[in-house]
């Protein structure tokens, strides 16, 4: 597709396509890059149905196991289709429907501990392990906090309950609470910490500083599209 001029990875902010899957989906819930309306409540397979990337596609059933004879198939049928990127999505989902992808992914033992729930417990005995410092983060504000380190054990020793913020829903695991974490400071420290490639974490705060307009909310969304929590809790609790 390169070849053919219908498709090219220059000028992406994903280095891999698991990389954008985690940064698409990690968003799914709200507008996101594209304005979706959040509102409505998607499902894996929509999500499925309607991405517009044809590498994206074919990496995540060649990633989750789909038989190598469908995936040589359906890139095939991609490359024959028109030059638009929806009827190349649309060749390769005709081949590769999403029951193929779900028979796979979700029967595969390699997901097992992505789509594990982790308890806030075992979030905050992870950050307490951590360093207290790191070069990056560390110098962001930490919003009168010593460190982003006490910051975050101290809201996290009181999630479960109403805490300072006068939560009513606290009955939650620890991707909810990176997911609902309105401090994009704190989700830099989180993910450097915890040994995320330095070029990751200086994207992040590149995005941040010039797309977040000093919104607490929408700073929290740009770190999370470039370090999203699958990617996190790889990092934390391996």
């Amino acid at each position: 597709m390169t070849k053919q001029g219908t498709w090219s990875a220059e000028g992406v902010w994903y280095r891999s396509q698991k990389e954008h899957w985690l940064g698409w989906l990690s968003e799914y819930d709200g507008p996101g890059a594209y304005g979706r309306k959040t509102s409505v409540v998607r499902s894996a397979e929509f999500a499925y149905n309607h991405v517009v990337c044809p590498p994206m596609i074919l990496w995540l059933g060649e990633a989750s196991g789909v038989k190598s004879s469908l995936i040589i198939q359906a890139k095939k049928a991609a490359i024959g289709a028109s030059r638009k990127l929806q009827g190349k999505c649309a060749a390769i989902r005709r081949i590769v429907p999403w029951s193929k992808i779900e028979e796979s992914l979700f029967n595969s033992s390699a997901t097992d501990s992505l789509m594990r729930a982790y308890s806030i417990k075992q979030l905050l005995r992870a950050v307490r392990r951590l360093p207290a410092t790191a070069p990056q983060s560390n110098k962001l504000s930490k919003g009168g906090y010593e460190t982003h380190q006490d910051h975050w054990i101290r809201w996290l020793k009181e999630y479960d309950g109403p805490g300072y913020y006068g939560r009513s829903d606290w009955s939650v695991d620890a991707r909810a609470v990176y997911q609902r974490l309105g401090n994009g400071r704190m989700i830099v420290w989180l993910s450097e910490a915890a040994g995320e490639d330095p070029r990751r974490v200086r994207a992040a705060i590149t995005a941040m500083k010039r797309h977040g307009n000093g919104q607490k909310q929408i700073e929290a969304r740009i770190v999370r599209s470039h370090l999203p929590w699958e990617q996190v809790a790889a990092l934390l609790f391996k």
